[in-house]
């Protein structure tokens, strides 16, 4: 009887210590990834909660090397075991063997990090030192196109012969404004008319202007808006565009004229000179209390003296005579690169700053010349 109840216990224990046959191992299921899937709509088509797509794609490392990318026809597993992945010839080749052993020792598993997610705080330090890279990285050029673009500069006091105007947008009126007081917008398609003698054919690009202050003695300062990019070629002098860049607000009833562009040689900068052309500044755009670094100005001295895009000049603020007469050392206050250059004046805008206090009148002197 006690060998009965024995034999029995074991029985009870060996069926408890082994999985039920009739309960169902977990079903797996897949999902092929079609175009225009995401790992945040396969959760939550499948999982009801699109905010668990991280456990869709620790199940599939294997597949989706980086969350933001998956491709059709791959098999993503929703749940249920991960079929194992074949080792590669190198796998297998690695692997030591000994004749005489009754097994095959087993390769050790090499650790591989994970690929680099939003959840990954590596992540941002890549980035980080990405974006640190492109700001300390040198310029290619002494002048940057986007600061000759949108720089103020000196014309002849008539302004700009046979400028063209931006007559009309094409876009319609939702919101109660009438379309000379409101801003035209970035991409907004407009019309304008032609300046005299331009092609007008299709993608041509046009700079957008108005007229800033008539400079006694030098002529009238022109000031960049924005920039229009023709997207059909001209009929009758007429043409539709959009516009492509604004520096300010841009308005219809503003000038047209050709868009002019910068070439200069990579790798080539200004070098120190002493004693260089003495000139001063004949306007401040906006005319600030306090003009900051990157302010852009114009001084009177333009090509006619020899200044080219790349010059630098330092600002000097006189500090009068001592007690005795004698004149005292002018005062260093910030420094200037020329960006673009007229026959008329040259334009500029600050590089550097050791004061305030910059005005219209306020001398400058030449301290480093491009080649």
């Amino acid at each position: 009887m006690l060998r009965l109840r024995l034999t029995l216990a074991t029985v009870l224990l060996g069926l408890a210590l082994t999985p039920s046959l009739g309960v169902a191992q977990e079903e797996s299921r897949t999902h092929t990834v079609k175009r225009g899937d995401t790992l945040w709509d396969i959760a939550r088509t499948y999982l009801g909660d699109p905010f668990r797509w991280p456990d869709i794609y620790r199940r599939n490392t294997e597949t989706v090397k980086d969350p933001h990318w998956i491709y059709p026809d791959q098999v993503i597993v929703i749940s249920g075991m991960v079929a194992a992945t074949p080792g590669t010839p190198a796998d297998v080749a690695a692997q030591p063997t000994d004749p005489e052993a009754d097994t095959i020792p087993m390769a050790q598993p090499v650790y591989q990090a994970p690929s680099m997610t939003i959840f990954n705080p590596e992540r941002y330090r890549v980035v980080r030192g990405a974006r640190t890279s492109l700001l300390i990285r040198a310029p290619a050029s002494a002048v940057r196109q986007g600061d000759y673009l949108q720089a103020p500069f000196m014309w002849e006091p008539n302004g700009v012969a046979g400028a063209g105007e931006l007559e009309a947008t094409s876009e319609a009126d939702g919101v109660g404004v009438t379309l000379s007081e409101r801003p035209v917008q970035m991409y907004e398609r407009v019309y304008v008319r032609m300046p005299s003698g331009a092609e007008g054919a299709m993608d041509e690009r046009y700079l957008l202007f108005r007229y800033g202050p008539q400079i006694r003695g030098r002529g009238r300062v022109v000031i960049p808006t924005g920039i229009v990019k023709l997207s059909s070629a001209a009929v009758a002098g007429r043409a539709e565009a959009v516009l492509l860049a604004k520096y300010e607000d841009v308005f219809l009833g503003q000038h047209v004229m050709p868009l002019d562009t910068l070439a200069l040689e990579p790798g080539i900068f200004p070098a120190r000179v002493e004693f260089g052309l003495e000139t001063s500044i004949a306007y401040l755009y906006g005319d600030p209390v306090l003009p900051p670094v990157g302010h852009q100005i114009i001084f009177t001295a333009g090509s006619a003296e020899g200044l080219v895009p790349g010059d630098q000049l330092t600002l000097q603020r006189s500090n009068g005579r001592d007690s005795r007469g004698v004149e005292l050392p002018a005062e260093d206050v910030a420094t200037a690169q020329v960006t673009r250059v007229t026959p008329w004046g040259a334009s500029a805008i600050l590089i550097g700053q050791n004061d305030g206090g910059i005005t219209a009148g306020m001398a400058a002197r030449v301290t480093a010349k491009m080649p």
